[in-house]
């Protein structure tokens, strides 16, 4: 149905609308040159009539937007038809109208209903379930080509009460679960208070309880993530959300591990004793076995350092006797020196060199463990801006690699990294399937790329009863492994890489007082690449606690904790350096005479884990602490960071060591130090500088 001004009305009304034509569910409004398309989702189904002198006009009104309302106003129409076109205009709009709030009858009930059902659900509330209702309600709206303001134009209220689950998501689920949490919370008091010597605060009641596809909980140093995890075993055996066989935690070394499993006997007893604590070597190791019928031997080069070392100096002592080798590794050497050595004609007399093996050592681990072939690696590294010499690295140690893995194939044996990457195999292919509800790491910010890819595919196996999740504990500010393999990027970006999951901090540490804790906390989070979080000090004190001195007065302070300490219990005194090398020639001596306190050395990153009462820092000099920034190897680049702060991880290292201590810090240095005690100086840190 079409309407359209007479010439002699075209020509008073200029370039304004003058046709109007109705075209299924939309106006078509035309002018001299132009067009305008009016969908019915815009129009509200409003028409004003106006007559004149000689013509009538049409005004169509929008749908109110923001307290606005538009219109549109068709001019020089013959009187007589106007009101024909609109009543046939406004019963074409009830129509489509109509139709439209049937559809959403038909559909809104089901959405209100499984939304209902979802906010009353006895339970915390997964991302995925909402995920899903979220999907379905798009799906729907989608399929009648119908937007979430349409359908509300269409039925208000009813729409108002989904709208702000769908617009606001993530919000509405955090409010519900909240609610949920300090319910949940309430019925579970008794455990709280019993399951430590001490009860849980609010913050690690509420890490228990989560629930979501997938957890990480960040723990700062101190605040208990031990407790954490101990606590949850027990909420979800005694919640019976999981048995004891479906529950899985992993740490990353076979003490840790072990003092785990004590922990659950001692907490928990006998209901715990079929949950299954591991490390990833043995969970490898445990799925090998069930899956290959020979048993699987690890080889002893794996297992014995001096082994290994053994190996690659016979195997470069075979390989240099290869002129074409050995005139690779010269050309090599001359341009790039490693371990400090240089091309010459008597590279052949460093074939024992313990530092040129070390590196070859730890080459071969990383190539190995990363399960890449070697057009793959250097596919990875191929926009690094070191590639050429990386690349010439890479055909250095690629025949160690292949010698290695033959080695191995020969005897029938694997190694730690083959076992890994084997395991993870199985798995996908569905050769194992998974018995475990639930995955519980520890020290979740050690982990490195193949280990996780295991978690990972034990969690997506589309064979087992259940999807697995995963209830990470760990800390982004004491990430120190990357020479070990550990991706900090794996714990900061947890988010990006599980989109079905809650992040939740552990806000109380119950180690360091408030005075260590605004140096610490502050320091590290000066890299803005560290989650951010508050870590407040369950002990209070108005007292500086960090104190930076002078590296003349280590045996002053000493002397001076030892006669504090007399008559009392002894006091334990953490002396760390950054390397090996730091330790004090006198230590020996200083445990005999003082022996009022317990004096003991190791390097920092020995020391996570471990509290004192005291703890010295050794030696923050320039090129100490920070390290100096070695020649970057192939190890190194396959495993460097996204993180480009200037020293991230000795960043991250420093604050490692200073969190050991409960009650002070003494960050001792020569001249004006490193860095890092430049830094603490310079600003406003509450630091007590001794001179």
């Amino acid at each position: 149905m079409q309407l359209s001004a007479n010439k002699t009305a075209q020509f008073f009304i200029q370039n304004e609308y003058h046709q109007v034509e109705l075209d299924g569910s939309r106006l078509l409004l035309s002018s001299v040159g132009s067009e305008e398309r009016i969908p019915f989702t815009i129009w509200s189904g409003k028409i004003a009539i106006k007559r004149g002198l000689f013509w009538g006009s049409l005004q169509f009104f929008a749908n109110q937007q923001d307290g606005k309302q538009r219109s549109w106003l068709v001019q020089g129409l013959p009187w007589d038809q106007c009101r024909q076109f609109a009543r046939a205009s406004v019963a074409a709009y009830q129509k489509w109208h109509d139709t439209l709030c049937e559809q959403l009858a038909e559909h809104v009930p089901q959405w209100e209903a499984e939304l209902l059902r979802l906010e009353q659900l006895p339970a915390f509330l997964p991302h995925s379930k909402v995920n899903t209702w979220v999907e379905t309600v798009n799906s729907g709206l989608e399929s009648m080509t119908m937007t979430l303001d349409e359908a509300a134009q269409r039925m208000p209220n009813r729409i108002a009460r989904l709208q702000p689950w769908l617009s606001d998501t993530e919000a509405k689920q955090v409010e519900r679960n909240q609610q949920w949490l300090e319910t949940e919370r309430k019925n579970w008091e008794v455990l709280f208070a019993q399951c430590e010597s001490s009860p849980l605060n609010f913050s690690q009641q509420y890490a228990v309880l989560m629930n979501d596809d997938h957890n990480l909980i960040l723990a700062g140093a101190g605040s208990g993530k031990t407790s954490v995890l101990t606590a949850r075993v027990a909420y979800l055996l005694q919640s019976h959300q999981a048995q004891a066989e479906e529950l899985l935690l992993l740490a990353f070394g076979r003490e840790a591990a072990e003092e785990m499993k004590q922990r659950l006997d001692s907490k928990i007893g006998l209901s715990a004793e079929k949950v299954q604590v591991n490390t990833f070597h043995q969970l490898g190791l445990k799925i090998l076995n069930e899956v290959e019928t020979e048993r699987v031997v690890i080889s002893p080069l794996a297992l014995d350092d001096n082994q290994r070392q053994a190996w690659c100096i016979d195997w470069l002592k075979k390989h240099w006797m290869t002129p074409t080798n050995f005139k690779r590794w010269q050309k090599h050497l001359s341009k790039w020196p490693i371990a400090y050595l240089t091309g010459d004609d008597e590279l052949g007399s460093h074939v024992s060199n313990l530092k040129l093996i070390g590196w070859l050592e730890k080459q071969l681990e990383q190539l190995n463990a990363s399960g890449l072939t070697k057009k793959e690696v250097q596919q990875q590294l191929i926009d690094h801006r070191d590639y050429t010499r990386l690349n010439s690295e890479l055909s250095l140690c690629w025949p160690c690699v292949t010698a290695w893995q033959k080695a191995l194939k020969q005897e029938n044996h694997i190694d730690f990294s083959t076992m890994i990457s084997r395991a993870t195999q199985y798995v996908e292919k569905g050769k194992f399937i998974s018995p475990w509800k639930f995955i519980m790491i520890d020290e979740y910010q050690d982990i490195s790329p193949d280990r996780l890819a295991l978690v990972e595919a034990l969690c997506n196996q589309s064979k087992a009863e259940h999807q697995a999740s995963i209830f990470a504990v760990g800390d982004d500010w004491q990430s120190i492994y990357q020479f070990a393999g550990a991706d900090v990027d794996l714990t900061t970006g947890f988010k990006d890489r599980f989109a079905s999951s809650t992040i939740h901090h552990l806000d109380t540490t119950y180690r360091f007082n408030n005075q260590l804790g605004a140096v610490a906390n502050r320091f590290v989070q000066e890299n803005p690449i560290q989650l951010p979080k508050e870590l407040n000090s369950f002990k209070q004190q108005k007292q500086k606690a960090v104190y930076s001195a002078p590296s003349k007065e280590v045996e002053k302070i000493l002397d001076q904790l030892n006669r504090q300490s007399k008559g009392k219990t002894n006091k334990s005194v953490l002396m760390l350096g950054r390397n090996h090398y730091h330790k004090p020639e006198l230590l020996e001596d200083w445990k005999k005479i003082y022996t009022s306190i317990d004096i003991n050395f190791m390097t920092c990153h020995a020391s996570k884990g471990k509290e004192a009462d005291f703890v010295i820092i050794l030696c923050v000099d320039e090129g100490q602490f920070p390290a100096k920034k070695k020649q970057l190897h192939i190890d190194g680049a396959l495993t460097e960071s996204s993180d480009v702060f200037p020293y991230a991880e000795e960043r991250r290292l420093f604050y490692v060591a200073m969190t050991r201590a409960k009650e002070k810090v003494w960050i001792t240095h020569s001249g004006d130090g490193s860095g890092f005690v430049q830094e603490l100086h310079g600003s406003d840190y509450p630091v007590v500088r001794k001179k």
